[in-house]
C-alpha cells in the first residue's frame, strides 16, 4: 500500500509559503503570522490606495459637473456617433481624459487582485499540506508502542501494516493506548485560535475540527485506482479512520460562524466608508456611479461572506484584517484629501444674503446692532424731508 499521506508531503515552495513559514517560526502561530502578514501588505499599499481615491474623486466630482451638459448633448444630437464625438469635444475642452483618470485606479485593481488571488492559492496549498502533514505525524504516533524499529525510517507499505495490525488485532487496550497517542501527539501539531480549533479548516458547526475521510480526500486531492502499488479507496478510508476516528469525536465542530458574521458586517463598513464620501457631496441619482456603489454596498459582503464559509480560516483572517485596517485608515485619507480639494467659497455666496437683509418685513427677524438702527431710522426720517443728509445724533433726539 502507498501512504496516502505522503503524497503531499513535501512543503510547498512557493513564495507566499515562504513568507508565512517564516512568520510562523517568529510568532509560532500561522493566525498570527497571517496577522502580520496582513498589516505589512495593507501598509505597503496604503499609499497606492490613496493615489486610487485621490483619481477616483476627482473623476467622479468632474463627471457629476458634466452630466448636465452631457445630457443637454444626448438630447440635441440623437446620433450615437455625433453624441461620441460632442462629448469628446466637451472632454477635451474641460481638460479632462477618461482614460487617464482610469489608469491608476486600473493598476491599483490589478496589483491588489494579483496579490489576492495568489495568497488565496497560498493559504489553500499551506491548508492540504498542513492537514496532510498532521495525519502523517499522528499515523507515527498511533503505531509508537507496536513499531520496533525506527518509525521515521519505515516506508509507507509498513505503516499502514502496522496500523492495521493494532486496529484489527482485538486488544482493547492496545487500540486505546494507540488512540492516547494521536490524542497527545495531536496537541503539538495542532494549529489553534481563539475559539476556531483548526484553522485550516472553516469556522462553521458544520465542519469537523478533525476533518473526515471524504474532506481529507478532497483537501489532498487524493486519486485511487486499481494500479499495482496504489492504496484502494477502501485500504486507505480504513486506515485514516483508525488514526482519525477517535480524535475526531473528541474534537468536536471547528467553529459557530463567527468569522463569517465579522467578515460580512466589516466588508458592509468598508463600502460604506468607501461610497460616503463620493455621496455626501453630490445629489442621490446624481451620477451613474452612485448607482453601481449602491450595490457594491451589498454584493461585496455577500461575496467575502461566500469566501469565509467555503475555505480556510485562516483565509477569513486575512479578510477580516484587511476590511479593519481598511477602516481604520478611510477617515485618515478623507482628511488627506479634503486637504487636497479645499472648499472654495465664491463670492456670489456671500452677496446674496445681503439683499436678503434690507426688506423691512425682515428686520425683525434679524439681529442688528442698536447704532445700526438708529442710523436707519436718521435715514428714514431724512427722505420725509427730501434730503439725503446724516444728521447728527443731538438733531435726532430733538426730531
Amino acid at each position: 500500500m502507498a501512504n496516502i499521506a505522503c503524497l503531499l508531503a513535501q512543503a510547498p515552495n512557493g513564495l507566499w509559503e515562504k513568507i508565512i513559514f517564516a512568520f510562523n517560526s517568529s510568532f509560532g502561530n500561522y493566525a498570527l503570522a497571517i496577522i502580520m502578514i496582513t498589516l505589512i501588505i495593507k501598509i505597503l499599499m496604503l499609499p497606492t490606495d490613496f493615489l486610487n481615491r485621490r483619481s477616483t474623486a476627482k473623476m467622479t466630482e468632474v463627471q457629476s459637473k458634466l452630466q448636465p451638459k452631457i445630457q443637454n448633448i444626448q438630447r440635441k444630437y440623437p446620433d450615437k456617433n455625433v453624441q461620441n464625438q460632442k462629448i469628446n469635444e466637451l472632454y477635451q475642452k474641460e481638460g479632462f481624459n477618461p482614460m487617464g483618470s482610469c489608469l491608476t485606479p486600473l493598476i491599483v485593481m490589478i496589483l491588489s487582485t494579483t496579490i489576492f488571488i495568489s495568497l488565496f492559492t497560498s493559504l489553500n496549498n499551506m491548508a492540504a499540506y498542513k492537514i496532510v502533514d498532521q495525519y502523517e505525524q499522528l499515523q507515527k504516533a498511533y503505531i509508537s508502542d507496536v513499531a520496533n524499529e525506527d518509525i521515521e525510517s519505515l516506508d509507507s507499505t509498513k505503516i499502514n501494516e502496522y496500523v492495521i495490525q493494532i486496529s484489527e488485532s482485538g486488544d482493547v487496550n492496545l487500540i486505546a493506548q494507540a488512540n492516547q497517542n494521536v490524542k497527545e501527539k495531536y496537541k503539538d501539531v495542532k494549529e489553534s485560535f481563539l475559539w476556531i480549533k483548526n484553522v485550516w479548516i472553516a469556522d462553521s458547526p458544520f465542519q469537523r475540527a478533525i476533518p473526515s475521510f471524504e474532506k481529507y480526500a478532497s483537501l489532498a486531492k487524493l486519486k485511487f485506482d486499481n494500479s499495482e502499488g496504489s492504496i484502494k479507496k477502501e485500504d486507505a478510508k480504513k486506515v485514516y479512520n483508525a488514526v482519525m476516528g477517535d480524535l475526531e469525536k473528541s474534537e468536536g465542530i471547528n467553529g459557530y460562524f463567527l468569522l463569517s458574521v465579522i467578515t460580512a458586517i466589516s466588508a458592509f463598513l468598508y463600502q460604506y466608508l468607501l461610497t460616503k464620501k463620493k455621496q455626501s457631496k453630490q445629489k442621490v441619482g446624481e451620477n451613474p456611479q452612485q448607482q453601481s456603489g449602491k450595490a457594491m454596498l451589498f454584493i461585496f459582503p455577500i461575496i467575502m461572506l461566500i469566501f469565509t464559509l467555503s475555505y480556510n480560516s485562516v483565509f477569513s483572517i486575512y479578510i477580516i484584517v484587511g476590511q479593519l485596517f481598511g477602516m481604520a485608515t478611510a477617515p485618515l485619507i478623507n482628511k488627506l484629501l479634503t486637504k487636497k480639494e479645499p472648499k472654495k467659497v465664491t463670492a456670489p455666496e456671500i452677496i446674496d444674503v445681503e439683499p436678503q437683509s434690507q426688506p423691512e418685513e425682515n428686520v425683525s427677524n434679524i439681529s442688528v446692532k442698536k447704532d445700526s438702527k438708529n442710523t436707519n431710522k436718521s435715514k428714514q426720517k431724512s427722505k420725509t424731508k427730501g434730503k439725503a443728509i446724516k444728521y447728527p445724533k443731538k438733531t435726532n433726539k430733538g426730531v
